[in-house]
């Protein structure tokens, strides 16, 4: 197999699988920061354990110990506790993504709740978080269908056009679209309440790095186009994979620079209900 079909496969690969686990990727802060409140109760309980032989039941008895966490962000909770198990839940005081955080002794330690149990603490917003959730998943199953659509195009069209001077033009459009998978992601996901962690940026900063990589390589690809029979659909494939490469770093820079700013004001769905 060509080494760019070999390539393109590859890239194709890591768009599916990093369309599926974008609702990790693009956390909500507010959730970030339920998870580590919880995470630092549970070193907190640990300790207490061992000076008392006993879990705390509440989060009065572990005050020397300086939990912090927001408790105007955060809703954390000691719901049972006795000597050698307890049970903990922590989940946004208002929240766009119903996610809770637990820990249960009985349970196997730290999770994250599944529907079920989130529908005793998360009320009324739940069937709007939800339909949002469904919205933003048809956009990208779209999304991914016109990847697909638009990697079988070049697919077709290389297989027809193939040479040995194309000009630098095909290897530049197969590569633009990893990071057009991420720009339109990010036009689904992120949002104000988004938190940009490590990943991310690196994520999103490798991706615009491709996109200067694949705009410039394209521009330098159509001065070498030969002038033959294909030669208007080379210039075709060039002219896509710039303006392909131009969305995306305008997207993924915009993105960083709105989004970047500090977080104010922040509107939210609903009261902690519990």
């Amino acid at each position: 197999m060509n080494p760019i079909l070999k390539q393109s496969w590859l890239w194709l690969i890591i768009i599916a699988l990093y369309a599926s686990g974008c609702t990790r990727i693009f956390e909500n802060d507010q959730d970030v920061q339920a998870r580590q409140a919880m995470q630092d109760l549970m070193a907190i309980q640990e300790q207490f354990h061992k000076e008392n032989q006993r879990y705390a039941k509440n989060l009065v008895e572990i005050q020397k110990y300086n939990l912090k966490y927001h408790t105007g962000i955060v809703y954390l909770e000691i719901e049972s506790a006795d000597k050698n198990k307890y049970r903990a839940i922590s989940l946004p005081a208002e929240s766009t993504t119903a996610r809770v955080f637990a820990y249960d002794t009985d349970k196997g330690g730290f999770y994250e709740m599944g529907d079920e149990e989130v529908a005793q603490y998360v009320l009324g917003a739940l069937n709007h978080i939800r339909k949002e959730q469904r919205e933003k998943a048809i956009f990208d199953y779209l999304s991914i269908g016109m990847l697909i659509c638009l990697f079988w195009f070049g697919l077709r069209m290389f297989a027809r056009n193939k040479g040995q001077r194309s000009g630098w033009v095909w290897g530049p459009y197969f590569f633009c679209l990893a990071p057009l998978a991420l720009a339109v992601t990010v036009l689904n996901h992120m949002d104000r309440n988004t938190s940009l962690s490590s990943d991310l940026l690196i994520i999103m900063g490798t991706g615009f790095g491709v996109s200067v990589i694949c705009l410039i390589l394209s521009g330098v690809g159509m001065a070498k186009i030969p002038s033959q029979r294909d030669y208007p659909i080379l210039m075709g494939i060039a002219i896509c994979t710039i303006i392909i490469s131009l969305f995306n770093g305008f997207v993924l820079f915009n993105s960083y620079q709105t989004y970047s700013q500090p977080k104010t004001n922040n509107t939210l769905y609903f009261k902690e209900a519990r």
